[in-house]
């Protein structure tokens, strides 16, 4: 095993190397210090597909796809203060994408990762509430979009026809859910646990990311120009 990490090691910086070499200046995007940070650098999104590529196993995946997301919800709540709501809708936006393409594996995971992946996701609706407070009615729209996304896609994968207990677990989790939220947020239907339908708006000046848009993809190891 630690052969293998040694070789990943080696294998990341020889992509580093040839991403300084080959593409300076989106090498430099991001500011020096957050080079090895920011989901905008580079480096980091080679780094991110090298990790995804590696991951073998479907319980693998969910935890490298956290890790993911986790990094664009932390570098969101960063930019608060600078009222940067293009930047924080795109992160958000990201985050969405990572954390659906998560949400469908869960069916595939072993016993205990659905346990992980709803709670790490209710922790993470509430920062999200956070970072919504101060923001435009406007982008508040469209990070309730992506919040939609990312709770419906975890209950969706948790109901299953034949089993109860999931359906109890889906139940459980959308009720953590609305214990999290605002109560003037908009993202579940009046009286249920259903997840209300999404809106197309956005908000003016904004670019929202679309899934393979600016973003690595998961499992995609080739580097776009």
């Amino acid at each position: 095993m630690r052969q293998f990490y040694k070789f990943l090691k080696l294998l990341t910086f020889s992509f580093v190397l040839f991403a300084f070499l080959s593409f300076p200046s989106q090498a430099h995007a991001a500011p020096l210090g957050n080079i090895f940070t920011s989901p905008d650098s580079f480096i980091v999104k080679i780094q991110e597909r090298i990790e995804y590529f590696f991951a073998f196993t479907t319980d693998r995946k969910i935890i490298v796809l956290e890790k993911q997301a986790e990094r664009r919800l932390t570098q969101a709540e960063n930019l608060i203060k600078t009222k940067d709501v293009n930047k924080i809708s795109s992160l958000i936006k990201s985050y969405e994408t990572l954390k659906e393409t998560q949400g469908n594996l869960i069916k595939a995971a072993s016993t205990a990762v659905p346990a992980e992946v709803k709670e790490h996701t209710v922790q993470q609706q509430a920062r999200i509430e956070d970072i919504k407070k101060d923001l435009p009615e406007s982008t508040k729209e469209i990070i309730e979009n992506s919040q939609k996304t990312v709770i419906k896609t975890v209950i969706d994968n948790l109901q299953d026809e034949n089993s109860g207990t999931i359906e109890n677990e889906a139940t459980e989790f959308a009720e953590e859910v609305k214990n999290v939220l605002d109560p003037g947020s908009n993202i579940f239907a009046p009286g249920t646990n259903e997840v209300a339908p999404g809106t197309l708006n956005v908000a003016p000046g904004a670019s929202e990311v679309a899934p393979g848009g600016n973003d690595i993809q998961p499992g995609k190891t080739d580097i776009a120009p």
